[in-house]
């Protein structure tokens, strides 16, 4: 059996954080309470400095990075596109239903929830791969040994054809984190729609424009060699993508549009955006037994707070005047 960190799954750090907010009266739809004020009573809590702490929260609040936000920030928390968070004096927070809730949990007012299942730990550089909300919820109450596959905030992840393999005693399952891609107008474009978990939109287009001006600067110079020797025929295949605009807006969310050249299968065009990093990340999570078990500390346990959680989560939130 594994050793659950908190009854709600969650680290004692984040604990802490969320029982700071709520303790400077910062709870659910009521009103937000300085960002400032909530680090500096977890420094004194702790003795963790506002560099570190901020990052924390920040990732409390943001739904590219968690399934169940923890925490409502009021400002700039950052972006998925790889802006920064505005200064703790600039911004406020209360917690989210979820976050609420979780605390409540931590009292023993309700059982145990199960946010380290759901949230996994890839987010704080852990090797648990985090699971679909409704489907791990399902699985805990019906006492399956699984919560099916990994889903990630953003983005897509899926099985790498390499498998499972053992890394210091450890199993290990590797998983490629990708982008969300589809076809655009007329199925002439591609429109990169959700970047990979983790990764921000930003480095994704820098990316691909390095890639294609390597190519333009490999055609203007020619394929140079020293006099007496053959012309090189190593180097990469020619780019297929003729440009990339970053068209991400608050109205359209993540909206990177790749432009593939004239006469270009739009197959080969993805295969080849794919290719690209950080458009396709890799990562190891632990697989197997350890997943197994997880789930198997459940069995016995209260089930009062998975029921309080679902139950959240299918309500229709109320409106925030």
């Amino acid at each position: 059996m594994t050793r659950r960190p908190t009854a709600s799954g969650l680290t004692p750090l984040e604990v802490t954080l969320l029982q700071a907010i709520e303790d400077l009266g910062g709870v659910a739809f009521g009103t937000h309470v300085s960002t400032l004020h909530v680090l500096e009573r977890l420094e004194a809590a702790t003795g963790l400095g506002r560099r570190y702490s901020e990052r924390v929260l920040a990732d409390l609040v943001a739904d590219w990075v968690r399934h169940l936000p923890l925490v409502d920030g009021d400002g700039n928390f950052g972006s998925m596109s790889g802006d920064e968070a505005a200064a703790a004096r600039y911004t406020r927070v209360r917690l989210s239903p979820v976050g609420a809730l979780t605390l409540r949990s931590e009292r023993g007012e309700v059982g145990p929830l199960p946010i380290d299942l759901i949230e996994g730990s890839l987010y704080r550089g852990g090797l648990f791969a985090p699971l679909d909300p409704a489907t791990t919820i399902r699985a805990v109450l019906v006492g399956a040994g699984s919560g099916g596959v990994p889903r990630t905030p953003t983005g897509t992840i899926t099985a790498d054809p390499a498998g499972v393999d053992n890394r210091d005693g450890r199993w290990v399952q590797r998983y490629q984190l990708g982008a969300t891609i589809r076809t655009g107008r007329d199925h002439a474009e591609l429109v990169i729609t959700s970047p990979p978990f983790l990764v921000a939109t930003d480095a994704l287009v820098t990316s691909l424009w390095d890639r294609i001006e390597q190519e333009q600067r490999r055609t203007e110079l020619g394929n140079l060699s020293l006099p007496g020797t053959p012309p090189s025929v190593a180097g990469d295949e020619p780019v297929p993508i003729r440009d990339v605009v970053d068209a991400t807006s608050g109205r359209t969310g993540t909206w990177v549009v790749v432009y593939p050249k004239e006469g270009v299968d739009i197959i080969d065009a993805v295969d080849w955006v794919r290719a690209v990093w950080p458009v396709t990340v890799h990562v190891d999570c632990l697989a197997g037994d350890e997943i197994y078990d997880r789930f198997a500390d459940w069995l016995d346990l209260d089930k009062s707070g998975v029921h309080a959680l679902d139950e959240l989560l299918n309500e229709v939130e109320p409106d925030d005047d």
